[in-house]
């Protein structure tokens, strides 16, 4: 056990020591302030501005900023649409893929242009080289610059002292394109090559099996010799293609869909032990530096200090009940002695769904990374977790994605409970509800409120739907309890923007697409108009004196009232639906 906890000490040590220095490296690119990389990259963005006839020193209101987001997405959902559908006409499709369906073409547009990243699809056997590259790699870098851009948007409200603009759209995306995303996918793509990561643009190879396997009436894999076996098969098809490139952007990017099935459990995708320690800590790297950045821009550092605190400890208690949970195995198995605890060279505990090579720790630390980012990316099969290793996730995903989250959209989730919490601390102790020099009045309220009740409105009602469905049940890999906890699952992971799945659940049907595609687009952009109205209100608001009257919001008092906000709001709101599905498969399996 120390060994798990020194590792996992050492993960959340380089994540801290490395999102520090980058907060402040995004704060001075995103002001446009000179940095290593300007000389290079300056000329590249002027040339940008010039093709697509954007004025960098336009200041945009709240409306025309939103505008700019929403017709910006638009065009992209509509780009992306049309290269899935028509993919089969395309070019640099050598095996000959077909286009996908429209409620298929639906679904993964919205996905990617949502940052979710929701896959009802295997990528290697059904998109080309140009859909993954040209499609879905764009979006994996466009994405979480226009998270980032709204984030920036609402810091520039919090800070402004009667000025309405909150800066150029255009120019926000442009530069976390070009100077934050690009630049570390660069690296990350580099050492995945370095490690064996596949990227280029050749056929499918053709491998010879070290061994045969055969496979039976209903496709399962057996041995060759084994009577129920009606093939025999001694070769494997390899995939080929852009594979590292895509890898490093869907982890720093907080996308999360893999360019083969089983994502970055993949030895093409997540090949060594150290590609799975610099891809697990891309998962969080930006949105924990998005929060120190926050204290920097606000002249406080403190403020975003207490909002990583109260992040970290959630984050720290789900990492502990998974580690524990996965390593006992389900109570049958630790009640019968028969769960192998593991040696000094192998990991033991509930192996099923994991890889040998990364083990229960590994595992267990990677899915709550991607599940407290908008991620999704995995490294094991969630669907394999026991009852409560496989809740976690659930929870983190419902709480809004706001424990660190996406690019941008985590932080600024987490912001609207930072107000509710202000307002409603303020209230029980007869303070005015003041925030960073600024009264919060109704208008500000109802933004936040949105902010907060969007992912588990969105979740239950997306649940409801599919269940109300009886063709669902030809979609779920198991019965009962746990077939609920995959539809469950899915509508949260869609809902929280997040992408990650219980991979038994088939999702790729007409009516689940829809449901699944509807509520990506929904709890993208509902956050984003509240995000909008809410910086441009907060623009009007005067600067007031800090009295003896004012809440504090960066002392230990006030983390423990958001930590204690976020979940009486997103956790209370899905104890229900996690009664009939997680909590009630435990409780089978323990009576």
């Amino acid at each position: 056990m120390m060994d798990e906890l020194i590792e996992y000490g050492v993960y959340v040590a380089l994540l801290v020591a490395l999102a520090i220095p980058l907060s402040a490296y995004i704060n001075k690119v995103m002001a446009g302030d000179k940095t290593l990389l300007s000389r290079v990259l300056v000329p590249v963005e002027n040339v940008v501005y010039k093709c697509i006839r954007i004025d960098k020193n336009e200041d945009m209101g709240w409306k025309k900023y939103l505008a700019s987001t929403l017709v910006f997405s638009i065009f992209s959902f509509v780009g992306l649409f049309a290269i899935l559908m028509l993919q089969g006409f395309l070019p640099f499709n050598p095996e000959g893929l077909p286009g996908q369906s429209w409620h298929l073409a639906f679904n993964t547009a919205a996905s990617f242009v949502t940052n979710t990243n929701w896959q009802s699809y295997s990528g290697e056997s059904s998109l080309s080289y140009f859909s993954q590259a040209i499609g879905l790699t764009v979006q994996n870098f466009v994405t979480p610059a226009v998270g980032l851009a709204v984030l920036f948007a609402l810091f520039r409200g919090l800070v402004s002292e009667g000025h309405l603009g909150l800066g150029n759209f255009f120019v926000d995306v442009t530069r976390a394109t070009l100077f934050i995303l690009i630049p570390l996918s660069l690296v990350v793509t580099m050492v995945d090559v370095w490690q064996g990561s596949p990227q280029n643009l050749s056929d499918y190879e053709t491998v010879q099996l070290l061994e045969p396997v055969g496979v039976d009436e209903e496709g399962n894999i057996v041995d060759a010799d084994d009577p129920s076996a009606v093939e025999t098969v001694d070769e494997a098809t390899v995939p080929m293609g852009p594979q590292a490139s895509q890898v490093a952007i869907k982890q720093l990017g907080t996308n999360g869909g893999g360019y083969n099935g089983v994502n970055s459990a993949s030895a093409l995708e997540n090949p060594t032990p150290l590609t799975n320690l610099i891809q697990c800590i891309s998962l969080l790297l930006i949105p924990v530096a998005c929060v120190f950045s926050f204290g920097r821009f606000v002249m406080d550092r403190r403020q975003g200090r207490a909002v990583f605190a109260a992040m970290f400890v959630v984050f720290l208690a789900s990492l502990v009940v998974v580690g524990v949970c996965e390593q006992m195995g389900t109570p049958q198995l630790a009640a019968d002695g028969q769960v192998y605890m593991g040696t000094d060279g192998q990991s033991g505990g509930n192996m099923e769904g994991k890889e040998t090579r990364f083990g229960v720790t590994d595992s267990a630390l990677w899915a709550t990374f991607t599940t407290s980012a908008s991620n999704g990316a995995v490294n094991s099969m969630h669907d394999s977790y026991t009852p409560l290793g496989g809740m976690v996730p659930i929870i983190l995903m419902a709480l809004g994605e706001v424990i660190f989250g996406g690019v941008g959209c985590g932080l600024y989730s987490m912001l609207g409970f930072v107000i509710l919490t202000v307002f409603i601390a303020g209230l029980m102790v007869g303070r005015t509800p003041e925030w960073l020099g600024k009264k919060i009045g109704p208008k500000e309220m109802r933004m936040a409120v949105i902010l907060c009740i969007t992912t588990p409105i969105l979740v239950l009602a997306g649940s409801a739907v599919m269940c109300l469905d009886p063709a669902t049940v030809d979609s779920l890999n198991n019965p009962g309890a746990h077939g609920f906890s995959e539809v469950l699952y899915a509508a949260t992971s869609a809902g929280g923007n997040n992408g990650s799945a219980f991979a038994g659940f088939n999702a790729n049907t007409p009516l689940i697409n829809v449901v699944l595609g509807l509520e990506m687009l929904a709890n993208r952009f509902v956050p984003i108009v509240a995000v909008c109205i809410l910086a441009g209100s907060l623009c009007t608001r005067p600067k007031v004196a800090v009295s003896a009257g004012t809440l504090s919001t960066c002392n230990a008092q006030f983390v423990f009232l958001l930590v204690l906000m976020v979940l009486l709001v997103g956790a209370l709101s899905m104890f229900p639906a996690l009664a009939l599905g997680p909590v009630a498969e435990h409780l089978m399996m323990a009576l």
